[in-house]
């Protein structure tokens, strides 16, 4: 009997560890998705005056949040994901600080739709355990 009661506690714990590793990635990247599209909409404005304070402040501030949870993503994700997606903000912040409207535009669709994967991929679907 108690064999059986330390297997159920170690499985609820695994458990309760893997719904809040769902939880906080889901939230967080979320959260980051919601700033891109505002980076998103801010240089649609300003795509003549792109190196402007308010696309270059967004930016920077999707920069600052990413760097603050890079560090709980490479612990609970795989680093290729982490990896790829940090190249993915630190090349759109350069190239928004340049003025490149084009590059910017093709780095923030690209970061937007990795989010979506990362997403798709977060929470087990019976597509995705299959």
């Amino acid at each position: 009997m108690k064999k059986l009661i330390i297997i159920v506690s170690v499985f609820a714990v695994l458990l309760a560890g893997m719904i809040c590793e769902m939880v906080f990635v889901n939230d967080y990247y979320s959260k980051l998705q919601l700033d891109l599209e505002k980076v998103k909409e801010s240089i649609d404005l300003y795509r003549e005056d792109l190196d402007n304070e308010t696309t270059v402040s967004l930016c920077e501030n999707v920069s600052k949040k990413w760097e603050d949870g890079k560090k709980w993503l490479l612990l609970i994700q795989n680093h290729n994901t982490v990896r790829n997606f940090d190249d993915k903000i630190v090349s759109l912040v350069e190239v928004v600080k340049s003025g490149n409207y084009n590059d910017a535009v093709i780095f923030v669709n690209s970061a937007i739709n990795y989010i979506d994967d990362v997403l798709l991929d977060s929470i087990p679907f019976i597509s995705n355990i299959l």
